[in-house]
């Protein structure tokens, strides 16, 4: 039988154009290697030199794994530790960071509210607590409805909703300004700044900031003012509570709104505003009108 020398190439064809059984690259280990000899079975070594390389892959991929996990953990702690650094100075210096927005204030101006919400000469949105600024804005009363929330980055929105002064009652001292719920919102020694009925027929005495109106005929016409459209209540100049069972609005034309008790506010409201636009409409000589939700009436002169 001949016997053919292979180098660990593809071995030359026989002349009926076979090969003969072909083996993968071999290359022994080096002489004197203890896990080899000569009279070892080839594919044996082979199958061998595999295994060993493949648990040398696998031993370097683990070491691989470990020092990518070593180098994220000291990238987080990195970024932590700026961190840090970054938000000490930021939480406990007087230096200004972020900024705050005001909406929905009208006639309150930024600079109170930023005094009532408790915000130092420099605005640090780190050191500010919101429902801290909450709490002490809400006990103004001036505000209705507070609303703050942190945007990203760096910023406090503040949503204001303004008590709105709906009548003025005058007192021993002065005018008192009222809200809708009957709460005393402002007091001024004159009328000045915004415009609103003023309610007559009641003497009052001294009325202080926060004070509420208790009088039952009063809380009706505040509710009735309350009802009112926005262009019809700026066409009321005052309201007579005098009697408790006859309300009478006041327009600034001089056409009288009887009330009755002014109970069922809201339907004697849209009667008032129904009435009101037909004798605009119809340019009537009115005496007075009568807000009854059962029976209205336009009285004429």
């Amino acid at each position: 039988m001949e016997h053919r020398h292979y180098d660990g190439d593809r071995p030359e064809p026989h002349d009926e154009g076979f090969y003969d059984p072909p083996y993968e690259r071999f290359v022994p280990p080096a002489e004197g290697c203890a896990r080899y000899s000569p009279e070892m079975d080839i594919d044996e070594v082979w199958t061998e030199t595999q295994e060993r390389i493949a648990r040398r892959r696998k031993k370097q991929l683990k070491k691989e794994r470990v020092l990518r996990r070593r180098k994220r953990r000291l990238q987080i702690i990195g970024a932590v530790a700026g961190m840090v650094i970054i938000w000490l100075p930021l939480r406990f210096l007087p230096v200004s960071f972020g900024s705050i927005v005001i909406d929905g204030n009208g006639t309150m101006p930024d600079e109170d509210v930023l005094r009532v919400a408790g915000v130092p000469g420099y605005v640090n949105v780190v050191q500010l607590s919101t429902s801290a600024m909450r709490e002490r804005l809400t006990r103004d009363l001036r505000v209705g409805e507070v609303t703050i929330e942190r945007q990203f980055p760096a910023t406090i929105h503040i949503f204001i909703k303004e008590r709105q002064a709906v009548a003025v009652v005058m007192t021993l001292y002065g005018f008192a300004y009222i809200d809708d719920t009957g709460t005393v919102i402002s007091v001024e020694p004159q009328i000045k700044g915004v415009v609103v009925p003023i309610i007559t027929g009641k003497k009052m005495d001294t009325l202080l900031l926060g004070d509420t109106l208790n009088d039952e005929t009063m809380k009706n016409a505040l509710a009735y003012l309350h009802e009112l459209p926005p262009q019809t209540a700026a066409q009321i100049a005052e309201i007579n509570v005098g009697s408790k069972s006859e309300i009478i609005a006041y327009t600034t034309k001089g056409i009288s709104i009887h009330l009755g008790a002014g109970d069922r506010a809201g339907e004697r409201a849209a009667v008032t505003e129904e009435l009101l636009s037909e004798v605009e409409a119809d340019r009537l000589a009115v005496q007075y009108i009568d807000a009854d939700p059962d029976s209205p009436l336009i009285k004429g002169k």
